[in-house]
């Protein structure tokens, strides 16, 4: 059985809006006001990939997780987006 190589950074990418609905605001659908689940998610990538060059802060063969959230209604069963939540309120 292969081992799984632990990952050696992680990110988060949030702007003010996005983080404040996560924290603050409802977890109500937008659509039809049923209750919303998070889910978290969690992608591998490069270093390189997540570098900007404003900041260059992983190494460039680094392994990442690259984490963020949707979220999906109990009623409707619509899927959304952080961004996409954030950007209604």
């Amino acid at each position: 059985m292969q081992e799984k190589k632990k990952a050696d950074g992680f990110k988060y990418d949030f702007t003010a809006s996005e983080l404040k609905t996560l924290l603050f605001h409802s977890k109500r659908c937008p659509d039809c006001s049923g209750q919303l689940v998070r889910e978290k998610t969690c992608k591998r990538v490069e270093g390189k990939d997540v570098n900007s060059s404003s900041d260059p802060f992983f190494v460039q063969n680094a392994q990442v997780n690259h984490y963020g959230y949707i979220f999906q209604c109990q009623s409707c069963g619509r899927v959304f987006t952080l961004k996409e939540l954030a950007d209604r309120h």
